[in-house]
């Protein structure tokens, strides 16, 4: 390899470098104000002005729908009850609200949903228009918490944003208002909605969700052909963020919003959320006092935004081709047709290879060095990706992790990225001396050469985080060719504009797995910070040795705090088992029991499957009352035209609110009826050997479920009914849990089975028995 040593600037100056120094603090700089989008504004008071929307009048209104803060879940008592005070909160607008009782079922869930409905009426006649704007959020809890932001929140924005509405001139289109059931049981409420005549004059949704109680709202989801919506979001929204590849993740993860039945029927729309504080998510910790008043702040001032914009918009919204987008420090939204990727690419490569061939040409750089720098770069993004998973470990086996969120999350994150940047600035001085600046920084494009190849080939909505980088790079090195720290130093500078929120947010995204990714993330966009770093001089090493240390004291303190607290807490549910060879309770926890509860409850050490047709290991505790079976009755088992019918009705001796019934993975979801309705189709196939089928709100008589299947076959089944809280009996155990234990999601709960066997078609044996 060439022998080249890095500049320094002569004379006085000698001792400060100042082009290095520049960069490095505009590289802080452009850090921080990344950062700056994924940060909700400050809300506005009860003093606004009345067309204008404040989180303090919204929170008043959230205030009195809550009431007592109570989980309510779709079909309880309290969810009842909030129903009445959301249609209260119309009545109090002037907006005659309308209930619309509707049996539906999701993918896997089925109930009877109440959907609240009002309308703004448009200026044009709503039978000839057809451009209705759907403003929607879902009311029901989950069983565990009260769910002030998830999706109280969006409720009061939509009751706000109401309000403002009908302070300003009346829009075009109709407005219409729906404060949904059912969406935490699988989107029951949306699937309901899109079913009523009023669905039919809607083009465009608002949705509000989140996943936490804190955090920017961002625009995560739009729909296919997005480039008119994202363009109207980019002129309408005060404060805009979310990114095309936040789409892009989002379309592969296991995840959907009332969004996605919405988009699926063919509306256009925007969907908002905010995802930080994850671990007070679905916990008794999502109530009004961990609200964000900022995040509800831009949740209703994207809604409103929205609501204006696409209820002036004519057909200028319909879908034509994709966007790729990005929010800029809050500040702008900038986007381009995802048609103009390839162009885009194209201009990048080639300027990045005339810019080598220019640099090879000065004799700055040669070929060789060029091929043996930009492996040395790829192999040191797997250096970083190795200290990534042993720091991860090495925490992981002090304690630090014993959950996915935990009370130490600035220790955590700053350990990962303080060790990416110590190893990157130790590294930058003996990189640059073998092999050279120029050809340093023309290698340290390279990472972002291959991103953009592979997003606009395979991920067309993150090519944004290649090309920008790409692109700005080497057009810069062609106006300043002889300084390389500057013009790789441009790249980096746009690479953490938009890396480092995905840096700064993996861990509030995804917990601690997140981590070494995050390092791995910090480490690509140092890459073409090399040729800066290296032009500190001696000051390098010191620089790289305090990273470190940071790094050190980072990972210490991570596993010296307490893992949980009063705002982060260890989340454990209780499960009462109430038939079985020997009925007993349970705890599902993901997180060390705490003692107190661990000793009240004689819980065992080692985990065991609790129930037949589930591989997972909850911890078993002390024994607990019987309870009665479920019956299961065949009511039809019967060949027609080739193809068996069999009908099931499962029915609680006991009242228990809910039934599942486990059908075997060969029973085809399509087949599947449940009270005569299907179920919906799911984007996202789970596969098992069980399907569960849930009935909210059983009837007393029982719920029939009737599914196809093969003439030949012995289906074995598994009938369940469920209820909310354990027997009194295990009062003491629920209270034994600590101030930083609570439940999550569904709560706890006590269940009772039986098995069925139905026979193939031919046998002469049935059989039906508790185990």
């Amino acid at each position: 390899m060439p022998q080249q040593t890095v500049r320094e600037t002569p004379g006085a100056l000698r001792a400060i470098p100042v082009v290095p120094v520049v960069l490095l603090v505009a590289f802080a700089l452009a850090a921080v104000l990344s950062l700056r989008g994924n940060r909700p504004p400050e809300p506005l008071g009860s003093g606004a002005p009345a067309d204008a929307f404040s989180a303090v009048r919204a929170r008043e209104v959230l205030s009195r729908v809550l009431g007592d803060g109570r989980p309510h879940p779709t079909g309880s008592a309290a969810n009842a009850a909030v129903r009445d005070r959301i249609v209260a909160e119309f009545d109090r607008l002037g907006l005659a609200a309308v209930v619309q009782r509707r049996f539906a079922c999701g993918p896997s869930t089925c109930a009877t949903v109440d959907n609240i409905v009002a309308r703004l009426p448009g200026t044009r006649p709503a039978a000839a228009d057809g451009r209705g704007v759907l403003l929607s959020a879902h009311y029901d809890s989950v069983a565990a918490g009260p769910g002030a932001s998830d999706d109280g929140a969006g409720v009061a924005a939509l009751l706000e944003v109401a309000r403002a509405l009908q302070a300003s001139a009346p829009l075009p289109h109709d407005i219409w208002l729906l404060a949904n059931d059912g969406e935490e049981l699988g989107l029951v409420g949306a699937e309901a909605f899109v079913r009523e005549p009023e669905f039919a004059g809607i083009a465009t949704v608002v949705n509000l969700e989140a996943r936490g109680t804190t955090g920017a709202s961002l625009l995560i989801e739009t729909q296919p052909g997005n480039a008119s919506v994202i363009a109207a979001a980019g002129r309408a929204l005060p404060r805009p963020g979310g990114t095309s590849l936040d789409y892009e993740i989002y379309k592969t993860l296991p995840n959907d919003t009332d969004f996605t039945v919405y988009r699926r029927e063919g509306l256009a729309g925007v969907n908002f959320a905010w995802a930080r504080g994850a671990a007070r998510y679905h916990t008794p910790l999502d109530d009004l006092a961990h609200l964000d008043p900022g995040s509800l702040q831009q949740h209703g001032d994207n809604m409103l935004a929205m609501a204006r914009a696409f209820g002036t918009a004519g057909t200028d919204l319909e879908a034509r081709h994709d966007a790729v987008f990005f929010g800029l420090f809050g500040l702008a939204m900038v986007s381009w047709p995802a048609t103009w990727n390839l162009a885009l690419l194209v201009l990048g490569l080639a300027a990045w290879a005339l810019l080598a061939a220019r640099r090879i040409r000065a004799k700055a750089a040669r070929p060789w060095a060029l091929v043996g720098a930009g492996v040395t770069l790829l192999l040191l993004l797997v250096v970083f990706a190795l200290a990534g998973w042993a720091l991860h470990a090495l925490l992981g086996a002090l304690g630090a992790t014993p959950a996915p969120w935990t009370a130490q999350q600035g220790a955590l994150v700053g350990a990962f990225v303080l060790l990416a940047a110590g190893l990157a600035t130790l590294l930058a001085r003996p990189l640059a001396r073998w092999f050279g600046e120029d050809t340093l920084g023309i290698a340290g494009l390279l990472p972002f050469a291959l991103v953009a190849v592979l997003a606009v080939l395979g991920m067309p909505g993150a090519s944004h985080v290649g090309l920008v980088p790409l692109v700005a790079g080497a057009l810069a090195g062609h106006l300043w060719p002889r300084r390389p720290a500057l013009w790789s130093g441009v790249a980096a500078i746009a690479a953490v504009v938009l890396w480092f929120p995905y840096v700064a947010d993996s861990y509030s995204a995804i917990g601690h797995p997140g981590l070494p990714p995050a390092l791995v993330l910090m480490g690509l966009v140092l890459l073409p910070l090399l040729p800066a770093l290296a032009g500190l001089g001696r000051a390098a090493p010191f620089l790289g040795g305090g990273a470190l240390a940071g790094a050190f004291a980072c990972a210490v303190l991570a596993s010296t705090l307490p893992a949980f607290d009063a705002d982060v807490p260890r989340s454990i549910n209780l499960v009462h088992v109430g038939t079985g060879n020997a009925p007993r309770l349970f705890a599902n926890t993901g997180a060390p029991l705490p003692d107190a509860l661990a000793d009240a409850g004689g819980f065992e050490t080692t985990a065991v499957t609790m129930v037949p047709w589930s591989d997972r290991t909850r911890v078993p505790g002390p024994p607990g009352p019987t309870l009665p079976s479920p019956e299961v009755e065949i009511v039809q088992d019967r060949v027609v035209a080739g193809q068996r019918h069999v009908a099931i009705r499962l029915r609680s001796a006991r009242g228990a609110g809910e039934g599942v019934l486990y059908l075997p993975e060969s029973i085809e979801p399509g087949s599947v009826r449940v009270q005569g309705e299907a179920l919906a189709v799911s984007r996202h196939p789970r596969s098992g050997p069980w399907r569960a089928v849930t009935i909210v709100g059983l009837p007393a008589g029982g719920a029939l479920v009737e599914f196809r299947a093969p003439p030949d076959q012995s289906i074995e089944l598994y009938g369940v009914d469920v209820s909310h809280g354990v027997p009194a009996a295990l009062a003491a155990v629920v209270r034994a849990r600590d101030r930083v234990a609570v439940p999550i999601h569904g709560g706890d709960v006590s269940l009772a089975w039986t098995r069925l066997e139905v026979p193939a078609q031919g046998s002469s044996n049935r059989s039906t028995s508790a185990r």
